[in-house]
Protein backbone atom coordinates (compact mmCIF):
# COMPACT_ATOMS: atom_id res chain seq x y z
CA UNK A 1 0.00 0.00 0.00
CA UNK A 2 1.29 3.67 -0.96
CA UNK A 3 1.88 6.57 0.90
CA UNK A 4 -1.56 7.95 -0.88
CA UNK A 5 -3.51 4.94 0.50
CA UNK A 6 -2.21 4.94 3.74
CA UNK A 7 -3.20 8.76 4.40
CA UNK A 8 -6.65 7.90 2.88
CA UNK A 9 -7.16 4.99 4.83
CA UNK A 10 -5.95 6.07 8.07
CA UNK A 11 -3.73 3.42 8.76
CA UNK A 12 -0.59 5.22 7.97
CA UNK A 13 2.23 6.57 10.75
CA UNK A 14 1.11 9.86 10.20
CA UNK A 15 -2.48 9.26 10.63
CA UNK A 16 -1.52 6.84 13.68
CA UNK A 17 0.99 9.68 15.71
CA UNK A 18 -1.58 12.20 15.12
CA UNK A 19 -4.76 10.20 17.15
CA UNK A 20 -2.25 9.25 19.43
CA UNK A 21 -0.64 12.71 20.19
CA UNK A 22 -2.00 13.27 23.45
CA UNK A 23 -0.20 9.57 24.81
CA UNK A 24 3.28 10.44 22.64
CA UNK A 25 3.65 13.85 24.25
CA UNK A 26 2.85 12.25 27.67
CA UNK A 27 5.10 9.62 27.60
CA UNK A 28 7.94 11.53 25.97
CA UNK A 29 7.46 13.95 28.79
CA UNK A 30 7.54 11.07 31.17
CA UNK A 31 10.70 9.71 29.34
CA UNK A 32 12.64 12.64 30.43
CA UNK A 33 11.33 13.53 33.46
CA UNK A 34 10.84 10.76 36.23
CA UNK A 35 12.32 7.95 33.98
CA UNK A 36 15.22 9.84 33.62
CA UNK A 37 15.24 10.79 37.46
CA UNK A 38 14.41 7.33 38.35
CA UNK A 39 17.62 5.84 36.39
CA UNK A 40 15.31 3.22 33.96
CA UNK A 41 16.69 4.72 31.11
CA UNK A 42 20.15 2.76 29.87
CA UNK A 43 22.67 3.74 27.64
CA UNK A 44 21.31 2.53 24.30
CA UNK A 45 17.45 3.96 25.10
CA UNK A 46 19.40 7.17 25.99
CA UNK A 47 21.41 7.27 22.67
CA UNK A 48 18.01 6.29 20.72
CA UNK A 49 16.06 9.11 22.46
CA UNK A 50 18.65 11.60 21.64
CA UNK A 51 18.86 10.56 18.08
CA UNK A 52 14.92 10.69 18.03
CA UNK A 53 15.29 14.61 19.22
CA UNK A 54 17.38 15.52 16.14
CA UNK A 55 15.23 16.06 12.88
CA UNK A 56 16.18 14.40 10.09
CA UNK A 57 18.09 16.94 7.55
CA UNK A 58 14.81 15.52 4.78
CA UNK A 59 12.53 17.31 6.97
CA UNK A 60 13.94 20.16 7.23
CA UNK A 61 14.37 21.02 3.80
CA UNK A 62 10.97 19.99 3.05
CA UNK A 63 9.96 22.92 6.01
CA UNK A 64 11.62 25.18 4.21
CA UNK A 65 9.95 24.29 0.88
CA UNK A 66 6.94 24.48 2.47
CA UNK A 67 7.75 28.08 3.58
CA UNK A 68 8.76 29.24 0.49
CA UNK A 69 5.96 27.76 -1.54
CA UNK A 70 3.58 29.16 1.20
CA UNK A 71 5.70 32.63 0.89
CA UNK A 72 5.57 32.80 -2.86
CA UNK A 73 1.94 31.59 -3.34
CA UNK A 74 0.17 34.00 -0.62
CA UNK A 75 2.11 36.95 -2.18
CA UNK A 76 0.96 35.98 -5.91
CA UNK A 77 -2.75 34.97 -4.13
CA UNK A 78 -2.70 37.67 -1.73
CA UNK A 79 -1.48 41.06 -2.44
CA UNK A 80 -2.73 43.00 -0.16
CA UNK A 81 -0.37 40.74 2.46
CA UNK A 82 2.38 42.58 0.63
CA UNK A 83 1.52 45.92 2.90
CA UNK A 84 1.51 43.61 5.84
CA UNK A 85 5.00 41.74 5.85
CA UNK A 86 4.92 40.06 9.54
CA UNK A 87 0.80 38.70 8.87
CA UNK A 88 2.49 37.05 5.40
CA UNK A 89 5.55 35.61 7.83
CA UNK A 90 2.83 34.32 10.31
CA UNK A 91 1.02 32.80 7.80
CA UNK A 92 3.65 31.66 5.73
CA UNK A 93 4.80 29.66 8.95
CA UNK A 94 1.89 27.87 9.63
CA UNK A 95 1.84 24.99 6.94
CA UNK A 96 5.92 24.67 7.69
CA UNK A 97 5.20 24.58 11.36
CA UNK A 98 2.73 21.65 10.96
CA UNK A 99 5.29 19.75 9.22
CA UNK A 100 7.87 19.99 11.49
CA UNK A 101 5.47 18.73 14.60
CA UNK A 102 3.91 15.97 12.78
CA UNK A 103 7.52 15.34 11.70
CA UNK A 104 8.28 15.26 15.68
CA UNK A 105 5.29 13.32 16.74
CA UNK A 106 6.13 10.64 14.19
CA UNK A 107 9.43 10.43 15.52
CA UNK A 108 8.84 10.30 19.12
CA UNK A 109 6.22 7.68 18.47
CA UNK A 110 8.39 5.07 16.11
CA UNK A 111 10.86 5.68 19.35
CA UNK A 112 8.08 5.19 22.02
CA UNK A 113 7.44 1.62 19.73
CA UNK A 114 10.86 0.89 19.54
CA UNK A 115 11.44 1.55 23.87
CA UNK A 116 8.51 -0.76 24.46
CA UNK A 117 9.43 -3.56 22.42
CA UNK A 118 10.70 -7.14 24.12
CA UNK A 119 14.68 -6.82 24.06
CA UNK A 120 14.00 -10.50 21.94
CA UNK A 121 12.17 -8.12 19.02
CA UNK A 122 9.55 -10.63 19.06
CA UNK A 123 6.86 -8.11 18.65
CA UNK A 124 4.19 -10.81 19.68
CA UNK A 125 6.16 -10.44 23.33
CA UNK A 126 7.40 -14.08 22.85
CA UNK A 127 10.76 -13.23 22.74
CA UNK A 128 13.30 -12.46 25.25
CA UNK A 129 11.35 -10.01 28.54
CA UNK A 130 11.06 -6.77 28.14
CA UNK A 131 13.20 -3.87 29.90
CA UNK A 132 12.19 -1.79 32.68
CA UNK A 133 11.68 1.13 31.05
CA UNK A 134 9.88 -0.95 28.43
CA UNK A 135 7.00 -2.56 31.23
CA UNK A 136 6.83 1.42 32.23
CA UNK A 137 6.24 2.88 28.85
CA UNK A 138 3.46 -0.09 28.12
CA UNK A 139 2.27 0.22 31.47
CA UNK A 140 1.74 4.02 31.31
CA UNK A 141 0.98 4.61 27.53
CA UNK A 142 -1.22 1.98 26.63
CA UNK A 143 -3.36 2.42 23.15
CA UNK A 144 -0.39 4.70 22.31
CA UNK A 145 2.06 1.63 21.48
CA UNK A 146 -0.16 -0.74 20.55
CA UNK A 147 0.03 -1.77 16.35
CA UNK A 148 -3.01 -1.18 14.81
CA UNK A 149 -4.01 -4.68 14.29
CA UNK A 150 -4.03 -5.37 17.83
CA UNK A 151 -6.48 -2.74 18.53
Amino acid sequence: MGVMEDWVSGSGSLVDSWRHRSGIVRCMRYLHGPAAQADIVDDGDKYNMEEAMNPPLALIAGAAATYASANMGLRRAVPSLLTRPLVLQLAACAPAGFLIVLGGLSSCHSLLLVLARPRGGAADGAGDAASPLGRELRARCGDALLPPSAR
